[in-house]
């Protein structure tokens, strides 16, 4: 990537909000898959390594199909999977293994949601996306919206003596999520694409955690077995390949302010699957929250063009272009 000045992206394409409406559905059944993971006698990390590995033979066949492969021999390009990976990928899902049990799927899919306003700070301090007032109205709108859904809602908490440290484990999640979409915005190794760099990410998750867990806890394969956590397992890797592609078409149509908001539609995917999964219920006036948000995702992407001077909102000075 080159220095340039903040770009001016054309107007979000209806397939790209279809896009983000599936990318959030998708985020919202990895909430529920991971109070189930976490339910199993088996141990978050090691459900983290098992899902490493067994991604390796899909994400090996894709490369091999489209003829193009991580460039893990690049040092500049083997920090960024580092980085990446570590931001989004391990920290967050180890943090969502452990939280999920402990204060229940709804709640964790509220506090993740909050990921699009940590996007905007970041982005406003990293100069890495374009604001304007429909963006920044819209983020704000919808965050509002999800206020009493988390104050006011009487959520399931499965070990409520542990609430306080379920909760700061799960805040934990959007600020690693904010980092992360930022991060790629503005570090994207030139001449890679969104496959090469999640291949790339998996790999070197392989090489570092895969290691380490067994060192530490060994291999546990009765209990993924006799659990039917080799079922989640697949569910993870099947939602994981369709949510990175997803996640870099968007983030090169809209950039990081724009995916987040997959985010806000997690948060009502979310709270579907937990009344599916177990049987948690929502007040009508949770529905009516759900609603402003939808109206809010709107506001934020029906417009590209900026209505503020972008060194007003961003101060004077350049930012980093996607490749």
């Amino acid at each position: 990537m080159t220095a340039s000045t903040i770009i001016k992206r054309p107007p979000i394409t209806g397939s790209a909000i279809l896009g983000l409406v599936f990318l959030g559905m998708t985020w919202g059944l990895f909430f529920s898959l991971s109070r189930f993971a976490g339910e199993t006698e088996v141990k978050p990390l090691s459900i983290l390594a098992y899902t490493l590995i067994a991604e390796v033979p899909l994400f090996g066949l894709i490369c091999i199909i489209r003829g193009r492969y991580p460039r893990l021999f690049r040092p500049a390009s083997m920090v960024f999977y580092l980085m990446a990976g570590i931001l989004g990928y391990m920290i967050p899902a180890i943090l969502e293994l452990y939280s999920a049990p402990i204060i229940g799927a709804g709640l964790l899919t509220i506090v993740v949601s909050l990921t699009p306003v940590v996007t905007v700070i970041i982005a406003f301090a990293m100069r890495t996306d374009h604001l304007n007032r429909r963006k920044i109205i819209g983020v704000l709108l919808a965050s509002l919206a999800m206020l009493p859904i988390l104050f006011g809602e009487k959520l399931s908490i499965p070990i409520p003596d542990m609430a306080s440290v379920g909760l700061a484990l799960a805040i934990a999640v959007p600020l690693c999520y904010g980092f992360y979409h930022n991060f790629i915005a503005k570090f994207w190794p030139e001449g890679e694409d969104g496959w090469q760099l999640a291949t790339g990410e998996m790999a070197i998750g392989c090489l570092t955690i895969v290691p380490m867990v067994f060192l530490f806890y060994g291999m546990e394969i009765a209990p993924v077995v006799e659990t039917g956590l080799y079922r989640i397992m697949i569910g993870y890797i099947v939602l994981s390949a369709a949510s990175i592609y997803l996640y870099f078409f968007l983030l090169e149509k809209g950039g990081p302010i724009f995916v987040s908001l997959a985010g806000f539609v997690s948060l009502i995917a979310g709270v579907f699957f937990g009344m599916v999964f177990f049987g948690e219920t929502h007040p009508w006036w949770v529905w009516l929250s759900v609603l402003v948000i939808i109206g809010a995702i709107w506001l934020a992407t029906s417009g590209q063009t900026p209505d503020a001077d972008p060194d007003e909102l961003l101060s004077k000075g350049a930012s980093e272009k996607y490749h």
